[in-house]
């Protein structure tokens, strides 16, 4: 069933994917989509649950085998349109899929996770669809230093030192995403799902993967200006994205 969250998606559709393009932010080109394809290798299959508009598989050598999940229509269009040689279906990637295949080599979440509601159930459909020894990658906004509205960058005037505020960490929380602020109150809302570390570890050994990786990726950026090297030290202290690596128990 595909809910209200969705519609919101398929009206952040055109936003989006103006934001994203063909192939993928500053960020996914920089550092996403390079490390997640060192880790992926070149062969086997992969199941990529919230894909989007299908960034990911615009970059994937043709010989892998893939499968794009999203319960955005709109954004599954846009992805059948950009990527039209891929199989994307509409679906809810936390509730049963309509799909037979259940030996996917590899399953991930690229930047999707932190966006659904029911994470331990998604997670749950990906260990479904996985083989033994299959392998899931879930990569998200750092939770620890990347936690919507609740996290920012600060200068300490006297150490003359940046540093990062967190406000929370611990307590789950639905944040709610203007996904398109120039439209003010006419923005569609979408929600981040924050979660710490723990819950994922948790949820991921219920459902019979075992943590076997994990990998933190810093921003390539550099600054400008008087405070330039404050700011680019900064920045390799304080990841900006988290990546968990699960295998399926054999």
């Amino acid at each position: 069933m595909i809910g209200r969250m969705a519609k919101n998606w398929d009206s952040s559709e055109p936003w989006y994917s103006s934001c994203v393009g063909e192939k993928g932010h500053y960020y996914h080109q920089a550092i996403v989509i390079p490390n997640m394809l060192r880790l992926l290798g070149t062969q086997g299959s992969l199941l990529d649950l919230g894909c989007g508009q299908g960034v990911l598989a615009r970059h994937l050598p043709q010989e892998m085998e893939y499968c794009g999940i999203d319960a955005s229509k709109a954004l599954i269009d846009t992805a059948k349109k950009l990527t039209p040689n891929r199989s994307f279906i509409t679906a809810d990637a936390s509730e049963p899929l309509p799909i037979e295949k259940k030996d996917f080599d590899k399953a991930c979440f690229l930047l999707s996770l932190q966006n659904i509601e029911h994470g331990e159930k998604a997670i749950a459909i990906a260990a479904l669809h996985l083989k033994k020894r299959g392998r899931l990658f879930i990569v998200m906004n750092h939770p620890c230093f990347r936690i919507a509205r609740q996290s920012e960058w600060g200068f300490d005037e006297h150490t003359k030192i940046q540093y990062r505020r967190e406000n929370c960490y611990m307590s789950p929380l639905k944040i709610p995403i203007q996904t398109n602020p120039s439209k003010g109150e006419k923005s569609a809302q979408t929600y981040s799902y924050h979660h710490p570390i723990s819950d994922y570890t948790k949820w991921l050994m219920k459902n019979g993967l075992l943590i076997i990786g994990l990998e933190e990726w810093c921003s390539d950026k550099k600054s400008e200006g008087a405070r330039a090297k404050i700011e680019d030290r900064a920045r390799k202290e304080f990841p900006l994205f988290l990546n968990i690596i699960a295998e399926k128990k054999g």
